[in-house]
């Protein structure tokens, strides 16, 4: 009787252990995720942010300031976000390179195994990582506004406003009679530069289609301190504006030697002027960049509440009011989470879906949507030189 009640007794607990075991090896299928879904598998979300040591620094740190904030209020899908930084700025005197972009993109995805990438913040940068993100199934979201730049693929979406749109309110802008009532325009771009090209293109295309004149297209090579050829030329045929959409140090030189030869048209510049502080110390006196133009995705003075939560956080972790690169680090950090949380998972294709999907979107800037071809559809502030400071001229919906 004692040998039955054994045997009975280690027959149950046998079954109780293989019953175990098989509830056990199903829940370990279950809870340990799929690698193939999402490249990472523990509780951190990795984030490779491509940031120039030199310039456009606001860029990640309007990121960062979005990642405190996330993190603060219990990361993404529960994951604290990490980020992984790489420079793509070789020499600190020269701008960032397409090699040493395609480089930093390359190491954070088959090193660093991050989700996705924010920035580079030029667009010939941004042009030489597309195609690396995409075939790595990464969104790519990119401080640049060049029109081309999401052509390398639908894992890659645009931030800030497009050129298409910064040309065109600009050309409007220009021509308006109640405004600047130009006719007559002189437009300067950067050699072999994929942003300023495409920029200049957009607004003397809208320029003549709305009737106004180019009487001089000039460029100018980067590293250049002096540009009397070129300006000459300008003053020849004398235009009402000057339409220089480049980068510092460049442009304020220019602009300053403009000045000292008499040429006084308004000059009307792009998005790269805002990087603020660092455009307004290249001159002694900032007073002859006074009644210049400027459009940007952002303007500190906005009194939106979404707006200033990101001003607040930014000023608390830099010291220093954010620009509209900074709004675009921010932004990229909030859609990509947003586009997450949204999809529910790392699924590649659920996020990019979900981040194409976007409606209604306010943090530093509103999105209404996102265009077929990954552009946002957002407003444009235009900001203008008054002694020496920026300030927000008014703002144009699109």
């Amino acid at each position: 009787m004692k040998l039955k009640f054994f045997t009975l007794t280690a027959f149950v607990l046998l079954s109780v252990l293989i019953v175990c075991l098989s509830g056990c090896e199903r829940v370990r299928t279950v809870v340990v995720p799929d690698d193939t879904a999402a490249p990472m598998a523990d509780a951190t979300l990795k984030i490779g942010v491509i940031q120039p040591s030199n310039t456009f620094s606001t860029f990640s740190q309007g990121a960062e300031t979005a990642r405190a904030q996330i993190n603060e209020k219990g990361g993404v899908l529960g994951m604290q976000v990490e980020f992984i930084s790489r420079d793509n700025q070789p020499v600190a005197t020269a701008p960032p390179t397409p090699e040493a972009s395609a480089i930093a993109a390359t190491e954070l995805i088959e090193m660093a195994n991050v989700f996705a990438l924010l920035g580079p913040v030029y667009s010939t940068n941004t042009v030489a990582v597309g195609p690396i993100a995409q075939e790595a199934q990464r969104l790519l979201l990119p401080g640049s506004s060049g029109s081309h730049v999401p052509e390398s693929g639908n894992h890659v979406f645009l931030i800030t406003v497009p050129n298409a749109f910064q040309g065109s309110v600009m050309a409007k802008f220009a021509m308006d009679a109640d405004e600047l009532g130009a006719k007559t325009a002189a437009t300067i771009h950067q050699r072999d530069d994929v942003y300023s090209d495409d920029l200049v293109q957009a607004f003397q295309t809208a320029f003549q289609e709305m009737g106004g004149e180019i009487v001089s297209s000039s460029t100018y090579t980067v590293g250049d301190a002096t540009f009397s050829e070129l300006l000459a030329e300008i003053s020849a045929v004398n235009p009402d504006v000057v339409f220089c959409p480049s980068f510092l140090p460049e442009v304020p030189l220019l602009i300053n030697e403009a000045r000292k030869i008499g040429i006084n048209a308004p000059f009307l510049g792009g998005s790269a002027w805002d990087d603020r502080e660092r455009f307004l110390s290249i001159l002694e006196d900032n007073t002859v960049l006074n009644g210049s133009y400027y459009p940007t995705n952002f303007s500190v003075a906005t009194q939106d509440a979404d707006v200033q939560e990101f001003v607040q956080g930014y000023m608390a972790l830099f010291e220093s009011p954010p620009d509209g690169i900074a709004a675009s680090g921010y932004d990229a950090m909030r859609l990509l989470a947003l586009a997450i949380e949204t999809a529910g998972s790392l699924d590649a294709v659920a996020v990019r879906d979900a981040f194409a999907a976007v409606s209604g979107y306010k943090g530093a800037t509103t999105i209404s949507h996102y265009t077929e071809n990954r552009h946002p559809v957002k407003s444009l502030a235009i900001q203008t030189y008054r002694e020496g400071q920026v300030e927000l001229y008014k703002i144009v919906e699109p």
